[in-house]
């Protein structure tokens, strides 16, 4: 949900429109007493301001500045030079590790986020019906995602449709808690500026949020248990609808053990503030719980996770159906050898 409203927050115009501009320098030398740096901006060098804090800024260390008003600012590290690297190396593992399909995930990845960037926002950000336009981008992530890296065929057909029945699920349940709860959209500090901008449906693009937010984790729980499905059927094409099920929901009752451990974890790192705010803030717990960031928040949580449970019974079902009688084929076709 964050990441949507930023992405929205950086794409509306109204952030465009200031007077002042963004450089790149160097720092040459600190003067913490006087709150300035000694920073170099192509071959120039400028004293800018530090912050009120510091900032922890060193010598020789790449910087972002803002310039406005004849006056020059220190305002962040210029981290970009190491996030690229990190990604360059995540795409180095993936592409040794993973081979073709790591290849093809990474550029599913792009693309899916090409769809958030280009379809999802901009639209949203004109106004359009949040909830919609998320549904409909992530289809588009879903055919992608699924079909470019593991190829058009029945198991990832099977993943797809559990995934979609998945989807639908958790926003039905979504409008309803979202409705009956009575949730305005303002859970964060980006929803109160989005509101100050208008044009956008908030309660929506918290729906959106928890849709898009299920989506990655979905994929690779219903392509996985597509798979098991079928390896089953190949060894046993004699098996029918329901055998192949109870068979795959074998599998199935592990893979829901273990995902409700790494969710709970999961959702618990990313929730640390809220936890942090929990102990400092004198409110009761119960009327604390009862506000609409942690309720949001809360919703969020156990929709997603619902969601990924879901996907397990609805893929298995759908893959037995598509594999019963040991329909589909082998799990990976490999040439034989003469």
């Amino acid at each position: 949900m964050r990441a949507v409203l930023l992405f929205l927050l950086w794409s509306l115009p109204a952030l465009a429109q200031g007077e002042g501009s963004y450089l790149l320098g160097r720092i040459l030398s600190l003067d913490p007493g006087r709150g300035v740096a000694l920073v170099r901006v192509g071959g120039e060098e400028w004293e800018a301001l530090l912050p009120a804090d510091g900032g922890g800024f060193r010598p020789g260390q790449g910087v972002v500045l803002y310039r406005e008003g004849g006056r020059v600012y220190v305002t962040e590290p210029d981290r970009i030079p190491l996030l690229l690297f990190l990604l360059g190396l995540f795409a180095l593992f993936a592409a040794l590790l993973g081979r073709g399909k790591g290849v093809r995930g990474l550029l599913g990845t792009f693309l899916s986020l090409l769809v958030v960037v280009y379809f999802v926002v901009p639209r949203v950000a004109a106004g359009g019906n949040p909830l919609l336009i998320a549904f409909l981008g992530s289809l588009g992530v879903l055919f992608l995602t699924i079909y470019l890296v593991h190829g058009v065929n029945r198991k990832t057909t099977a993943a797809l449709v559990g995934t979609l029945l998945s989807v639908a699920f958790v926003l039905l349940l979504a409008l309803f808690f979202t409705r009956s709860l009575a949730f305005t959209g303002l859970a964060s500090e980006e929803a109160m500026l989005l509101r100050q901008w208008g044009g956008v449906d908030l309660v929506s693009l918290f729906l959106a949020g928890v849709v898009v937010g299920a989506l990655g984790a979905l994929t690779d729980v219903t392509v996985t248990q597509a798979a098991v499905v079928q390896a089953l059927a190949h060894a046993n094409p004699r098996l029918g609808l329901l055998e192949l099920y109870r068979r795959g929901m074998e599998v199935g009752y592990d893979h829901i053990g273990s995902l409700v451990n790494t969710l709970v974890l999961a959702y618990a790192a990313g929730s640390l503030p809220l936890f942090l705010l929990l102990t400092k803030d004198p409110t009761p717990l119960r009327f604390l719980l009862n506000t609409e960031p942690f309720a949001a928040e809360l919703v969020s949580m156990v929709l997603g996770s619902l969601g990924l449970l879901l996907a397990v019974p609805l893929t298995t079902l759908v893959a037995a159906w598509a594999f019963r009688g040991g329909r589909g084929g082998p799990p990976e076709a490999h040439p034989h050898p003469h």
